[in-house]
């Protein structure tokens, strides 16, 4: 027999107590955030977005998420860069490939370079 948690406010010592939010419902409710958190111009109104429809307060879906970890698994470039990537073609995608490994051999050559030292071999 399944017992059901009842999600209506309870009162412990006459205040009123905050309901509890099932695991499932907390870490899809983080998920939502992070999806939707490159159309929003902060984090905390893609926090907004997504506590209304769940129906907690956005400081407790905050905690929920910056608790989760994810945010930090995220490198913050790529976050910016994430729509702009998505509307790339595959060739577009391609060309992009093709300059930045130009770019990384032209700085791996030039960290060679500097390890060698001075030119003069003099000190």
């Amino acid at each position: 027999m399944k017992v059901e948690k009842d999600m209506t406010a309870k009162t412990v010592r006459g205040r009123t107590a905050r309901p509890s939010y099932p695991a499932d419902t907390r870490a899809r409710a983080v998920q939502d955030v992070l999806e939707i958190q490159d159309d929003h111009p902060s984090l905390w109104a893609a926090v907004s977005e997504v506590a209304l429809r769940v129906g907690c307060a956005p400081k407790t879906l905050l905690e929920w998420v910056q608790d989760s970890g994810l945010l930090q698994t995220f490198d913050p470039v790529l976050l910016s860069n994430r729509k702009r990537l998505a509307a790339m073609s595959k060739a577009e995608l391609e060309l992009e490939n093709q300059r930045l490994r130009a770019e990384n051999d032209v700085l791996r050559r030039a960290c060679l370079i500097f390890a060698r030292g001075p030119a003069g071999g003099g000190v």
